[in-house]
């Protein structure tokens, strides 16, 4: 009888401690918030299943569009931007929520991530207003097997592109199999050897065309030394030249095939070796990486970090704390959780960046961020630069198989051919 009294006064207890739990539970009224984002699918396989279990009263909408630059009047609640100009353009339109406030409020960790992002988010009055879970890095992959059997002395970090060029020359044109061998591949597959030149250009802080005139102008020194190193080199066969063909076969990087000594290729290509070894075909690569090219001017910066994918909240919204509660969990709770593979990018919380089978990835980010970004396709209309690229192209690949043909004039001749596409794009 007695163990009868007590077994229903542990049921009323319980019962009354599940009623006093539900009367004090905060009632959240269920809300839709909108982003845009290129792929709804994508979104929610990347993010939007796990943030709506966290909050279920918050629906996520998403709008599939690439850029906020595609809104009018209305303005989705999270912005999601894949190029910083765009971003910051919303921020001198006044269109983007400061979070220094928020940040600090809600006492995110900040300090966690690594400054190639926090300092390429940053206004001019040195604020953010956007965040990111990711960013895009690259790095000299090398084939320490072929440096070996020709007696070549590895690639160091932080070689200028001159350096690269020399090193990639001291590789023959055949390896002991009589197959084509390179001593470097970029990272371009249309145009290479110009996408180059305008690269290297690039990285030394170099510019071929105003943005408010689009005149062309490639005279000086510096220019000269880039022409006539890259032409050297191509012309010298050290550097790989097959353009991709989207009607071809799909055939893996060089790098991973043993066909180049040393090749640029983004992060994730730290990812693929192990892999395609496993492929019929496949063999074990014994690699490692370095630096990409820097400046002769400032060997510790770097201007090849990317950020393509940052989430703002828009200054229209009615939903700024469920808009956070958004980009925290991206760019906190769910990047901690997610295989770098699946990431657009790295982490930028760096210390969840671990070693891929003991090989250090630290030349990825090791590197401050370069000051000043001159890449011209955030200045310029990219159908001019790429069109221009086309008919420098052209000009370039004569020069490499003539060897008659001086630098000087072929410098001239892109000027003149290339002026007159730009100009009737206008």
């Amino acid at each position: 009888m007695l163990g009868r009294k007590v077994l229903v006064l542990i049921v009323w207890t319980s019962l009354l401690v599940v009623l006093v739990s539900c009367g004090n539970r905060e009632h959240k009224e269920p809300i839709i918030l909108t982003i845009n984002f290129p792929s709804e699918k994508l979104f929610f396989e990347m993010y939007g299943y796990d943030f709506e279990e966290k909050y279920p009263h918050i629906n996520v909408k998403v709008i599939e569009k690439d850029t906020p630059l595609d809104f009018k009047e209305f303005f989705p609640d999270v912005l999601f931007f894949d190029q910083i100009h765009t971003y910051k353009k919303l921020i001198s339109d006044g269109e983007l929520l400061n979070l220094e406030k928020i940040i600090s409020d809600a006492k995110y960790p900040i300090s966690e991530l690594t400054p190639i992002v926090t300092d390429s988010l940053k206004s001019e009055k040195d604020q953010l207003f956007g965040l990111s879970p990711s960013f895009i890095s690259y790095a000299i992959y090398y084939n320490k097997d072929i440096f070996a059997e020709y007696d070549v002395s590895f690639p160091k970090n932080q070689m200028t592109w001159i350096e690269v060029l020399d090193l990639a020359k001291q590789f023959p044109n055949k390896n002991s199999d009589g197959e084509t061998l390179y001593g470097f591949k970029s990272n371009y597959y249309k145009d290479i050897a110009f996408s180059m030149i305008l690269r290297a250009g690039q990285t030394e802080g170099l510019t071929f065309i105003d943005p408010s005139t689009l005149k062309v102008n490639f005279i000086s020194p510096e220019w000269n030394v880039i022409f006539n190193n890259v032409i050297d080199a191509f012309r010298e066969g050290a550097i790989y030249s097959k353009e991709y063909d989207p009607n071809g076969e799909v055939e893996p990087a060089p790098i991973l095939t043993g066909k180049t000594a040393m090749e640029i290729q983004s992060y994730s290509t730290a990812y693929n070796f192990e892999s395609y070894s496993n492929f019929i075909g496949g063999h074990k690569i014994d690699w490692d990486i370095v630096t990409v090219p820097v400046s002769s001017r400032d060997r510790n910066k770097s201007d090849f970090y990317e950020i393509q994918e940052i989430y703002s909240i828009s200054s229209r919204t009615e939903h700024k704390e469920e808009s956070w509660k958004l980009i925290e969990f991206i760019t906190k709770y769910r990047a901690n959780n997610q295989d770098e593979k699946q990431l657009i990018g790295l982490p930028a919380q760096i210390d969840f960046i671990k070693p891929v089978n003991d090989h250090d990835l630290s030349p990825l980010l090791f590197l401050g961020r370069a000051n000043n970004n001159n890449n011209p396709y955030e200045f310029v209309d990219y159908s001019i630069i790429n069109a221009f690229k086309e008919s420098g192209q052209d000009i370039i690949e004569e020069a490499i198989n003539n060897t008659n043909y001086s630098i000087e004039d072929m410098i001239k001749s892109i000027e003149i051919e290339g002026q007159k596409v730009i100009d009737s794009m206008k």
